[in-house]
């Protein structure tokens, strides 16, 4: 009889220790293959590198991950804020105006983006109709794309390579008016539904197609300070696998109406100039005003009253002229307003920080009390004309212009992940390789226990004329045996695994692993588990080399 039919026929006497063995040693395997599987695949499943953009401007104070965090992830707070001018310049199409910088040939696209409101702990973002693939007139934007595969194509901003944004229902907002967009997480959530423009305000707030922001995230059932403006869903957009499907997007101009706004970016120009409106006169603080391009007349009651002008109030007579906006309708909210009624009492809940056009109309377009020149915007996002462009868009805010930052979101999503997820990965790999030892343990065990109810067979087998090497080779090629096999059928197991991961990743993150390719480290962790088998065979094998033949044939 051969060695490996002598081998078989102690594996199948004792079946059920054999498979229980077999059985903790592709689970070990197994599990490490899994985790092999995933480390290999977590640079680019967690460190993202197919953003929609390349570049994300930002406040100057502040970390770069910080940044991204909050504008990408909706995760960490807003880092500070950034001018609006800064945005109208990269916005903007043909030459600049004097003193002001030229970033056409660098920018093919600019998404303003406006955080720090929520609803019922969802975050509120503030943007523009480009983000979803539409203008300010309801046309398409499209820009010039060259695809994965070489080819040159027309696309809207994407929120991944070769993804864009897509409704599910309804349309774009508008952007000068209370309308929003919502993610797919939130609105399945929140049972939201689209305004029907058919019914009062009331019954759409009844069936969940209007809601009101509340300042800062609410979390965890603190204070809520609810705007008092009502935005009305006009768009759900299909998964984007992202962090932005839990979003609702508003125009970012509406954020400019809010009061509390409007009286908080107030207070950062104060603070920025060192002005206190209480240490001078009404005719300087008009002057002040008039400087700033402020109308005094839109000023919130609690600022006209720090002001001194709570009384009627007086024309300008000094400061230059207002600061050319941006189109018409800014134009017009930079422009001394019409004269209105008398101030509202202190405390009335009727004062708007807006108007619109037409006037009183809940469905025109919204103007501003606060002139363009004091709007201020989280971050940008800038889809460049190319690396090159990028590159040199990131130099200028670098080594220029120290009004805001520029970071690369991929690069740094890769040196965060590098640093924190590598080490955790390692952790697993450790866990992991400690199950195959324990898995090792049990190999030892079976086959010594099996060693001391096989004596007398041994014994025999000597009497045979089987060596004290036979035997050691014969107990040891058992032990290579299961580590073989559990170790073929782990390997089999922990891809299947991935296919599981890769699914349950697709589903929630949009992103799938390789799992069917092998690393160069597979097949020696194969053999690792082979060889420490073998070794787990030794202790058992060299218990039956020093069987005394005569001692058991006698017992026996």
């Amino acid at each position: 009889m051969s060695l490996l039919q002598l081998v078989f026929k102690q594996m199948r006497q004792r079946a059920l220790a054999t498979w229980l063995t077999l059985f903790s040693v592709t689970l070990g395997v197994a599990l490490t293959i899994s985790v092999l599987i995933l480390q290999r695949e977590a640079s680019d499943l967690f460190a993202v590198k197919d953003y929609g953009f390349e570049v994300l401007i930002g406040p100057p104070k502040g970390s770069p991950l910080q940044l991204v965090l909050n504008t990408v992830y909706q995760l960490d707070v807003s880092p500070g804020n950034i001018p609006y001018q800064l945005y109208e310049d990269m916005s903007r199409k043909g030459p600049p105006p004097p003193g002001r910088p030229y970033y056409e040939p660098l920018v093919r696209i600019a998404i303003p983006i406006m955080v720090g409101d929520s609803y019922k702990g969802h975050r509120i973002i503030g943007t523009s109709p480009q983000m979803f693939g539409s203008d300010d007139e309801g046309k398409p934007a499209l820009y010039q794309y060259v695809d994965a595969h070489g080819k040159t194509v027309m696309t809207p901003f994407q929120c991944r390579l070769d993804k864009w944004y897509e409704f599910a229902q309804g349309r774009d907002f508008a952007p000068r008016k209370f309308e929003a967009v919502l993610g797919s997480e939130v609105a399945r959530k929140e049972h939201f539904n689209l305004y029907d423009f058919n019914l009062s305000l009331e019954e759409n707030e009844k069936r969940g197609a209007v809601f009101q922001a509340t300042h800062g995230v609410i979390l965890h059932g603190g204070q809520q300070d609810i705007h008092k403006p009502k935005w009305r869903v006009v768009g759900v957009l299909k998964p984007t696998h992202t962090a932005y499907d839990s979003v609702l997007f508003i125009p970012y101009i509406s954020l400019y109406a809010i009061e509390e706004h409007e009286i908080g970016l107030l207070e950062q120009k104060l603070r920025r100039d060192n002005y206190d409106p209480t240490a001078h006169t009404a005719q300087e603080n008009q002057d002040w005003l008039a400087k700033e391009a402020i109308d005094p007349a839109r000023l919130p009651m609690s600022m006209k009253r720090r002001f001194r002008l709570a009384g009627p109030v007086k024309p300008a007579t000094s400061g230059p002229a207002a600061q050319e906006p941006v189109d018409e309708l800014i134009h017009e909210a930079a422009a001394p307003a019409p004269k209105k009624e008398a101030a509202p009492a202190v405390g009335d809940e009727d004062e708007k920080a807006y108007t619109t056009i037409p006037p009183d109309d809940d469905f025109g377009d919204i103007v501003p009390d606060l002139p363009p020149s004091e709007w201020e915007l989280s971050a940008i996002m800038i889809k460049a004309r190319s690396s090159i462009t990028a590159e040199t868009l990131a130099y200028n805010f670098k080594v220029i212009n120290n009004e805001a930052t520029a970071v690369y979101p991929a690069f740094v999503m890769r040196e965060f992940f590098d640093t924190f997820l590598n080490s955790v990965t390692w952790v697993l790999l450790i866990i992991a390789f400690l199950v195959t030892i324990v898995a090792g343990v049990g190999i030892l065990v079976s086959i010594y226990n099996s060693i001391s109810a096989r004596s007398r067979e041994i014994a025999i087998l000597r009497a045979l004329g089987a060596t004290r090497r036979r035997v050691l080779t014969l107990i040891c090629t058992e032990a290579g045996l299961i580590g073989l096999a559990g170790g073929i059928l782990g390997f089999v197991v922990g891809h299947l695994c991935g296919i599981v991961e890769s699914n349950i990743l697709d589903y929630l993150e949009g992103k799938t692993i390789s799992w069917w390719r092998v690393s160069p480290w597979e097949p020696v962790y194969l053999a690792g588990v082979v060889v420490l088998a073998v070794i787990a065979g030794l202790v058992p094998a060299l218990k039956a080399y020093r069987t005394p033949v005569a001692t058991h044939l006698v017992s026996s």
